[in-house]
């Protein structure tokens, strides 16, 4: 499910063009709460599974380091789950996300975009590329607005609107 805002503003002050400003705005809030390990009500996503996981080496998003190869070469088996897989086959470094922050290979925040804007409001949802990531929102939801979300959204159409009087 997309994040679908509905603005009832007069027409004279607010444009297309104001909404798009405000969408990406909200765009970028959505990317830096996700990053942060939060979920749409900030609240911290849940770990990662440490079920035992075989990953093939050919098609992987991120391609595995560390675990145990298997004896054709073909997989990896991570005895600690997608969690093993993650930490092990990432770079992280001083200043990186959240360790549960949806992102693996990148592909599904990079194709979280706004989806139109018009005057009466916008959609911020994924692009053909990344449809996948509305299972994941099931499981952890991202897509959304938590109340302190909307409030840093209210005013800020506020502070727009209130600049053009």
């Amino acid at each position: 499910m997309a994040v679908k805002v509905n603005l009832n503003l007069p027409k004279s002050l607010w444009t297309a063009q104001d909404s798009l400003t405000v969408a990406s705005d909200t765009l970028a809030m959505i990317k830096l709460r996700t990053s942060q390990g939060l979920d749409a009500d900030r609240r911290p996503f849940k770990g990662y599974s440490t079920r035992p996981l075989y990953v093939a080496k050919r098609g992987a998003r991120l391609t595995p380091k560390g675990g145990e190869p298997t004896e054709d070469g073909k997989s990896v088996f991570y005895e600690g789950g997608y969690k093993q897989y993650k930490h092990e086959s990432r770079r992280r470094g001083a200043g990186d996300s959240a360790e549960v922050d949806l992102v693996l290979s990148g592909n599904m925040m990079n194709n979280l975009v706004v989806k139109s804007a018009t005057a009466k409001g916008f959609v911020i949802g994924l692009t053909q590329h990344a449809q996948y990531g509305y299972l994941v929102n099931a499981d952890r939801e991202f897509l959304g607005l938590s109340d302190q979300d909307v409030d840093i959204l209210v005013n800020t159409i506020d502070i727009e609107l209130r600049r053009k009087l």
